[in-house]
């Protein structure tokens, strides 16, 4: 049986990522510039790794999104892209958070893991996970938007301070080889519809809308 092909979508963060593997490996990877132009490179992005690879768009088996919380706009051109390529191909598409992606990929030994997103206005975006084996996290603390000095005296006093890694708000962003790693078993079992459940993951509401009020 000819092995599955999947393609990772991560653009949340100033940084585009992006994967292709399959079932059990990461294939090749592409980095963006550090420049937020999404827009303008994603699609450079996804034709560059299906021309290494060999791959016609039409032969992808599904693909894996990053859902957010970061960028607004970030997070609905990616979107956009997975969800179109899920219903005019009619595969699998599924989404996973940019908090849990860089919980996944943290280069730690530490047991906690609280990844962090500048949110600005003095907020960051935050989760709890605790290692789960060599390769995968369970979420503790639902992904939120809080205060950075609130959120680190909660977390401290959640894990007693034991073994726990906060990355960087500068630096440490989300991979999409990591994204296609947790992201896997999942589309080897959603259906071509799934396109229709993925939706972004914002917490916060749009700058526009906030001013409306």
């Amino acid at each position: 049986m000819p092995s599955k092909r999947f393609l990772a979508i991560e653009t949340s963060s100033p940084r585009l990522s992006l994967a292709i593997g399959n079932e059990s490996a990461i294939l090749a990877t592409y980095t963006g510039a550090h420049d937020w132009r999404h827009a303008d490179s994603l699609f450079k992005g996804i034709e560059t790794l299906l021309r290494q690879a060999r791959w016609p768009i039409q032969s992808l088996n599904g693909v894996a999104v990053s859902v957010g919380p970061g960028s607004f706009t970030g997070i609905r051109i990616g979107l956009a892209v997975a969800r179109a390529l899920g219903q005019s191909l009619r595969i699998p598409v599924v989404g996973a958070s940019a908090l849990e992606i860089m919980a996944a990929g943290a280069k730690t030994k530490a047991e906690w893991l609280a990844p962090q997103i500048d949110a600005l206005r003095e907020q960051m975006f935050s989760g709890l996970f605790q290692r789960n084996g060599s390769k995968s996290v369970r979420r503790v603390v639902a992904e939120t938007m809080a205060p950075a000095d609130e959120w680190v005296k909660r977390i401290k006093q959640h894990t007693g301070r034991r073994s726990l890694w906060i990355s960087p708000l500068k630096g440490c962003y989300p991979e999409a080889k990591v994204l296609l790693s947790l992201a896997r078993s999942r589309l080897l079992t959603a259906g071509p519809e799934s396109y229709r459940s993925v939706l972004p993951l914002y917490i916060r509401k749009a700058a526009a809308e906030e001013r409306q009020k």
